[in-house]
């Protein structure tokens, strides 16, 4: 083989080499596949039988769940709340997964580590659709924490709440795996998640 065309064949494989690795996300400093890592979610408010303890109540506010969180991803530029009830009901023999509200609340900072039960911060987003109060007795409640590598406004909406909901029931306990594509989750660098079920309420004073 000539000199040039030993030339033209190696810079042929560096080509097609550096098109492989752009493909899988390897190539640059710090490149990768966009991956969802999880993040520590917890509430003092909820008991070791997972249930709401009966000071924690749905009353006047957006966000009535105290939330602690642990350490978001490092590109993270805000945060988003979710709380959303939801309930199995039984239609043509068939159970299906039906989400009566949903509450957002996105434009935290990423330094924000817990939330105090009815109290927002300044300067937060507020999306939500159907009755917030009061769920009966025994309904489920999903509460995530997502880290979101871009800040724009966000909508809540039925359709999103219960995919959601549907993605929180097959992986309750998040793990580090590649984004899941659609709306919001595009965008999540991270998720906390608790599945917590209403308590009783509290007896009057």
């Amino acid at each position: 083989m000539m000199r040039g065309e030993i030339k033209k064949a190696a810079a042929c494989h560096a080509c097609a080499l550096i098109a492989a690795l752009a493909a899988i996300g390897l190539t640059g400093c710090g490149g990768s596949t966009p991956v969802t890592s999880p993040i520590e979610l917890k509430s003092p408010g909820v008991q070791p039988n997972g249930k709401l303890k009966p000071s924690v109540f749905c009353g006047w506010g957006s966000l009535w769940v105290p939330l602690e969180w642990g350490e978001v991803p490092e590109d993270t530029k805000e945060l988003a709340i979710l709380l959303a009830r939801f309930k199995h009901v039984n239609e043509g023999g068939e159970q299906k997964l039906v989400v009566p509200f949903a509450d957002l609340v996105s434009k935290f900072k990423p330094s924000e580590r817990k939330l105090v039960a009815n109290v927002l911060p300044e300067g937060v987003s507020w999306s939500w659709f159907g009755n917030n109060c009061l769920p009966p007795k025994g309904q489920k409640i999903l509460l995530e924490v997502f880290a979101l590598d871009d800040v724009k406004h966000r909508s809540m909406n039925k359709e999103l709440a219960t995919r959601l909901a549907e993605e929180a029931l097959k992986h309750p306990h998040p793990r580090e795996e590649p984004r899941s594509p659609g709306e919001l989750t595009s965008d999540t660098t991270g998720v906390g998640r608790l599945i917590v079920q209403y308590g009783p309420l509290p007896l009057p004073q």
